[in-house]
C-alpha cells in the first residue's frame, strides 16, 4: 500500500502548494457482486468523505449483533455521518446498501435510519458522484427494487412525519422515480409542505 505523504514545495511570490503522492498512483477498485462483511476489501473503499477510507463492515457487523434499540440507533448515527457527506457518497455506501436491508430485514426492524440513509445513498447516487462498479449493479438495482416491501413493513407503525417521508420517498425510489424520491425527501418539516402548497394554491 502506498501512503499518502504531504509534501510543501515553495515557489517564488506563490502560495505553497501542496502534492499528496499518493494522487501520482492509481487507486485499486472494488467490483464485485456483493462483499461479504469479513472481506478485507471494506477498508480500501472510500465512504462519503472523498479521500477519506471508511470500513463499513465494522459498523454493519455491530448491526448485525446489536440487541436493543438505542445501540442500532446509534450504529446507525455512524453510518448515516460516514455513508454520505454533503451530498458525497463512495464504494462503501453502495456495497453497504444491500446489507442494511438484509439485516433490516432479518432484525425485523424498519424505521426513519433504514429508509432514510438508503434512500439518500440512492439518491446522491444519481448526482456528481462514483458510478456503481459493474458487477454490484444486479444485487444493488434489485435491493432497490424491493425498498417498497421493505417500507410495507412500516406499515403498522405510527407514521411520524419523518417516517412518512422516507417510506414514500422509498417507494418511489422502488419504481425508479428518483426525481419525485428526492422531492419527497426534502417535505421533511411542516414549513416546508405549507410553502409548497402555499405556492401551487
Amino acid at each position: 500500500m502506498v501512503e499518502t505523504t504531504s509534501v510543501n514545495i515553495s515557489l517564488r511570490n506563490k502560495q505553497p502548494m501542496t502534492i499528496k503522492l499518493g494522487d501520482f498512483f492509481p487507486k485499486k477498485s472494488v467490483d464485485e457482486p456483493v462483499l461479504e462483511l469479513d472481506d478485507p476489501r471494506w477498508s480500501t473503499l472510500e465512504g462519503g468523505y472523498r479521500g477519506t477510507l471508511y470500513d463499513a463492515s465494522i459498523a454493519l457487523k455491530k448491526l448485525e449483533l446489536a440487541d436493543n434499540k438505542q445501540t442500532v440507533n446509534q450504529i446507525y448515527q455512524e453510518l448515516w455521518n460516514e455513508l454520505h457527506h454533503q451530498g458525497d457518497v463512495g464504494l462503501a455506501s453502495y456495497y453497504s446498501v444491500p446489507h442494511l436491508v438484509r439485516i433490516s430485514l432479518q432484525k425485523q426492524i424498519v424505521d426513519y435510519n433504514i429508509l432514510g440513509l438508503i434512500s439518500v445513498i440512492e439518491i446522491q447516487r444519481h448526482k456528481n458522484n462514483p458510478p456503481l462498479p459493474s458487477a454490484l449493479k444486479p444485487n444493488y438495482n434489485k435491493t432497490i427494487e424491493n425498498l417498497a416491501d421493505l417500507a410495507k413493513l412500516a406499515m403498522s407503525q405510527y407514521w411520524d412525519l419523518d417516517l412518512a417521508a422516507t417510506a414514500l420517498t422509498a417507494i418511489a425510489l422502488s419504481k425508479g422515480q428518483v426525481k419525485l424520491a428526492n422531492a419527497i425527501l426534502n417535505m421533511d418539516s411542516e414549513d416546508t409542505i405549507d410553502e409548497f402548497l402555499e405556492s401551487y394554491s
